[in-house]
């Protein structure tokens, strides 16, 4: 006869096997889980950098067609102009500015240059911004902008590096939709992205509210247009940065769907000219082309 207490230990090793067995199976499950995620993201990371080399390479083969119509550069020159003579001095957040309360333009980027000339513009940066934002890793910390190569959104992280931006949170569960309709349905008029989340900018739980906010996609004999709508624009600093971006953006879409780039209107409200910013942006109206290797400095404004 087995005693009692073999009896007992034999039932309490059966079910700590058990449990142990359970939980052995959650984290196989985990593990593979992890395993998907560093998988899909090493893909992910891989695209991201054949797209960006794409980028390169057709900007350097397309550059001098693109030069000699001087499209951007001019009408980038046409509205700072228009803001240093026609803008308000008033005050704001973070200091004094020239205001105008909106302006448009278009840019075809089968033909301009998404880069403004008229002064260096550091492209790592925003490329940075871009693979970060477009990551399939949840955005949490500044460091990961920082890995990508991108350090200003330091500016606005908190203490402990943590950020929380709906440009992450509100444009992955959208853009994915986007993208599968586009390919479905590209003649649909609604390919649509709203990034504006009235609640959490009530709440006060984002780190900084998205500036450009609306993406409205249109696909025309299979090309993709964009109208980026933009609620405040640091035009000397800012615009050139997000110019840039809107072209990453829609060179990725293009990437995912097959279809062409086309063009991109901007719809931009609040466009100001930091008081600091004036004399320099005066300077720039003086250049040319010949001086985009030579650095003209403006402070990034938190």
């Amino acid at each position: 006869m087995i005693p009692t207490w073999l009896t007992k230990l034999k039932s309490t090793c059966e079910k700590d096997f058990s449990t142990v067995t359970v939980v052995m199976q959650k984290w196989i499950r985990r593990l593979k889980d992890v395993q998907n995620v560093m998988k899909t993201a090493l893909q992910y990371q891989k695209r991201i950098e054949s797209m960006i080399d794409s980028v390169k390479s057709q900007m350097k083969s397309t550059n001098s067609k693109r030069m000699k119509t001087m499209s951007y550069d001019t009408k980038y020159k046409e509205l700072v102009s228009h803001i240093l003579n026609e803008g308000t001095l008033q005050d704001c957040r973070n200091g004094k500015q020239l205001i105008i309360p909106h302006h448009s333009f278009t840019l075809d980027f089968r033909k301009d240059n998404p880069i403004l000339r008229l002064r260096k513009i550091y492209t790592k940066g925003i490329m940075g911004e871009f693979t970060t934002l477009m990551s399939p890793e949840q955005l949490t910390n500044v460091k990961q902008f920082e890995e990508n190569g991108c350090n200003y959104w330091k500016a606005w992280a908190r203490p402990e590096g943590t950020l929380n931006l709906d440009y992450y949170n509100m444009m992955h569960p959208q853009l994915d939709d986007i993208i599968e309709q586009m390919i479905a349905d590209p003649d649909s008029r609604r390919h649509v992205i709203e990034l504006w989340n009235h609640q959490n900018v009530k709440d006060g739980i984002l780190d900084l509210p998205c500036c450009w906010h609306g993406l409205t996609f249109t696909v025309i004999d299979d090309t993709i247009h964009l109208k980026w709508v933009q609620r405040s624009v640091d035009t000397m600093v800012g615009l050139p940065s997000d110019v840039f971006l809107a072209y990453l953006i829609m060179h990725h879409v293009s990437d995912l769907t097959g279809y062409e780039v086309g063009s991109c209107m901007f719809a931009l409200s609040n466009l100001h000219i930091y008081e600091e910013h004036v004399k320099n942006a005066n300077v720039l109206l003086t250049r040319t082309t010949a001086d985009y290797e030579n650095p003209l400095k403006f402070e990034l404004k938190e």
